[in-house]
């Protein structure tokens, strides 16, 4: 360390000269105004899915709803056509339905004839009300177009999929906003859901973040060490090496071709915190007393240095092995947050040591070392600490053992899921819209099921007409599932018009060559979205109003045991859709949590092992690093948080900062031992020594984490809050439990070595007896 403050310029020149390539790429660095990047990489499902809307097109839409009360009027109905008819015009948009374009099927005995539904728009209010009442009737319209009340009427708008263009849903919103303003005093209050705006507003949320994340980082940082430094110089050189930490792993971002989404969003500030961490452990060791043994402030700076060196180290590996583990998601933004967390530790560790020294040494060392050891309202509560801990180490590791006990009985009761309407605040707009349109009308998720036939022209066959029928009906009885179209529907209603309208002819007609003369006679492209041109490939929509995956898996399996029990013959039949996609991404999240969890801790605690090079220290070193981790799962039970793409993130995380601080207390306690040999004096002297940087580092982590709930994401807000207490918990692990679970233990090896010296004098003394 000698070197570095020997020729501070030289460093101080390298490090800006290694900084600079990554901070020239901040410009480029890219957000996504989507979040499409949520699937699975070689995901079957997912690579089926895509070669299904290659045949019935991309089944993305969006609702807008409109209420009128009544909504059978000339005037209102006059209003629904020309917004729909300009809607349509907008670019991207693939198809609109609404009322005023969708087309309807009137016939007669042996005949029938397709028309728009509103050709004619009547004046007469009785045949306005015959008009509502047959929309009402039509189970193609009535909740899909129209609330069963027939006050409510939707304008459904499917898009184009366009990822190559990231800015295309913001665009084509923005031109249909525009649409709708034009009539707001005409339509009143209008309500848009779908996964179009879901998705747009989710990362837009996203930016939103990242604007509030860093300023209110940097406040909160920047208080923080000046009230425990006092030293305006300390906190400058603080927030100058934590700007060129986070500018490099930013720049680090267009290199990589990762762009800032919903989960790398949580990458500045925590490479802001935890790059403070280090600098912590560091200022707190510059003290006059150190300056005056040292002689010159560039030997002080590099003997802290050197005695920091190696915990630093150590904690930056395991910080990085707790965030590299993440890798092993399948889930895309996982793996970018795990390649660019992990690539910021190295930068933190890299500029605390060899770019900050020197910047230290640009000033006066009476700037600098102005602390005194050993004074202060800090060093006196350390003491407290000390003292407590010396006297209630036995209760403390009881009410430790209680909480472990009690929080993995609440872990239990976790939920693995991830909810659409969760990820939004009861009073977002966007969650106020989707519950208005799920009450009024049918639900936005979407699922479906793909039947292919091995023949040309199989569904025509009313045989597997009625195999789709009997799979729609089922679907249509599962609570959750508000709406359920087929080709069947289409089916149905032609042979009523056929029958004159008789309501009792709305089923399946028993002849291929019937069906064959209706789809001649039936002059409309609306069932290509049921069925292909070939009649071998059917589909069947389902519109869900569950959002929880949990729900959806449980509805997914349900209808997979009924196609299962059922005698399909040629058919081959398999449900894909976007819930399914949403089921498997969680499920996959799940086994990514453990892999994770399992592979970083058994490396972090393997390189404990080997560091302290103590078996005793070892295990003593896993209980406070559990301790927060079990916390955590505790309380996630016990507030019903769910486990999902963001707080999967946790565990694997927290490992990997809660053992920075373990590692940095026990390395001190055993410097102390080896000069010491007293393990009572160890510790006091390690919570006396170690037990403000661990306390201010912690501090800074939890403000660091804690900047997310301003999060307007409330995934986000669940990972900032959890992780927060995962830094206090670590904090009572490392002050509180670990020196008690040291002296617990160290009391119960002289208890045992007392006994043996007991109990070798007592043989002694026997086998002498019986000499005698």
């Amino acid at each position: 360390m000698n070197i570095i403050t020997r020729y501070k310029f030289l460093f101080l020149f390298l490090s800006i000269l290694i900084a600079l390539p990554f901070l020239i790429q901040l410009p480029k660095v890219k957000t996504v105004d989507n979040v499409d990047y949520f699937t699975l990489e070689n995901d079957p499902d997912l690579l089926f899915y895509e070669n299904f809307k290659q045949i019935f097109a991309n089944d993305e839409f969006f609702v807008i709803a409109i209420k009128k009360d009544p909504l059978f009027t000339r005037e209102n109905l006059e209003l629904l056509k020309q917004i729909t008819n300009d809607i349509e015009e907008i670019n991207g948009v693939r198809e609109v339905k609404s009322l005023a374009n969708v087309n309807d099927t009137i016939g007669e005995e042996d005949f029938f004839m397709v028309r728009p539904f509103l050709e004619d728009i009547p004046e007469e209010a009785d045949d306005l009300n015959k008009l509502k009442q047959s929309a009402l009737d039509n189970p193609l319209y009535s909740k899909n177009l129209i609330s069963t009340d027939g006050k409510t009427a939707a304008i459904v708008v499917f898009v184009y999929e366009k990822p190559e263009e990231s800015g295309f849903r913001k665009k084509l919103l923005k031109d249909c906003d525009a649409v709708l303003e034009k009539y707001e005093d005409r339509t009143g209050k209008i309500y848009k859901a779908g996964w179009t705006t879901t998705n747009l507003y989710l990362s837009q949320y996203m930016k939103q973040d990242i604007a509030t994340f860093i300023p209110i980082t940097y406040i909160f940082i920047t208080l923080a060490i000046f009230l425990f430094f006092r030293n305006i110089y300390l906190t400058g050189v603080a927030v100058l090496n934590i700007s060129i930490c986070m500018g490099s792993t930013m720049g680090l971002f267009p290199i990589f071709g990762i762009t800032l989404n919903n989960v790398t969003s949580i990458v500045p500030p925590l490479v802001m915190a935890l790059a403070l961490c280090d600098i912590v452990h560091i200022f707190s060791h510059l003290d006059r007393q150190v300056l005056a043994e040292s002689g010159t402030m560039e030997n002080a700076i590099a003997n802290t240095l050197k005695k920091v060196f190696l915990p630093c180290f150590l904690t930056t590996l395991t910080t990085a092995i707790g965030f590299i583990s993440l890798y092993l998601s399948e889930i895309p933004p996982i793996k970018d947050f795990a390649v660019v967390a992990s690539c910021g530790m190295i930068f933190e560790f890299f500029f605390s040591f060899v770019f900050m020294p020197p910047v230290l040494l640009l000033f006066d060392k009476n700037k600098i070392f102005t602390r005194i050891e050993g004074k202060g309202t800090q060093h006196n509560l350390l003491k407290k600490i000390s003292g407590f801990v010396f006297e209630n180490h036995k209760i403390i590791c009881l009410g430790g053992l209680v909480l472990v006990i009690t929080s993995l009985w609440l872990a239990t009761m976790i939920k693995v899921e991830t909810n659409l309407l969760d990820y939004f605040k009861k009073t977002d707009k966007v969650r106020q819209s989707i519950n208005f349109i799920e009450t009024n009308l049918a639900g936005i998720g979407t699922l479906d099921i793909s039947l292919a036939s091995k023949t040309q022209d199989g569904f025509k066959e009313p045989e597997n007409i009625r195999i789709i029928e009997a799979i729609q009906n089922y679907s249509n009885s599962l609570e959750g599932v508000d709406k359920v179209i087929s080709f069947v529907d289409f089916i149905k209603d032609m042979n009523q018009s056929f029958h004159n309208e008789d309501p009792e002819e709305f089923k399946i007609p028993d002849s291929r060559a019937l069906v064959s003369q209706y789809l001649l006679l039936y002059d409309s492209d609306d069932i290509d979205d049921f069925v292909n041109e070939s009649f071998d490939h059917a589909r069947i929509s389902l519109r869900l109003s569950h959002h929880s995956t949990g729900d959806q898996e449980k509805l997914i399996q349900s209808i997979r045991q009924f196609i299962d029990n059922l005698e399909t013959k040629e058919l081959e039949i398999r449900i894909t859709g976007r819930a399914l996609q949403d089921v498997n991404t969680i499920d996959s999240l799940v086994k990514g949590q453990v892999y994770s969890l399992v592979t970083a801790a058994c490396i972090i605690i393997a390189i404990m092992f080997f560091v302290l090079r103590s078996m005793s220290l070892g295990f003593i070193s896993i209980l406070p690093n559990l301790f927060p981790i079990i916390l955590n799962f505790g309380i996630m039970g016990a507030l019903d948080v769910p486990l999902n793409t963001a707080t999967a993130l946790i565990s694997a995380v927290a490992i990997g900062i809660a053992v920075d601080d373990t590692i940095h207390f026990l390395s001190q306690v055993k410097s102390n031992l080896m000069e010491q040999g007293d393990i009572k004096v160890a510790i006091a002297g390690a919570i006396l020594t170690k037990g403000k940087a661990i306390i201010l580092s912690s501090l800074i982590l939890c403000i660091g984490f804690g900047v997310m709930v301003f999060s307007r994401f409330v995934p986000t807000m669940n990972f900032g809050a959890l992780s927060s207490v995962i830094m206090i918990t670590a904090v009572i692990g490392d002050i509180l439990i670990l020196p008690s679970a040291a002296l617990y233990l160290a009391g119960l090896r002289i208890k045992f070595s007392t006994s043996n010296v007991i109990l070798t004098q007592s043989l002694k003394g026997t086998k002498g007896d019986k000499v005698e």
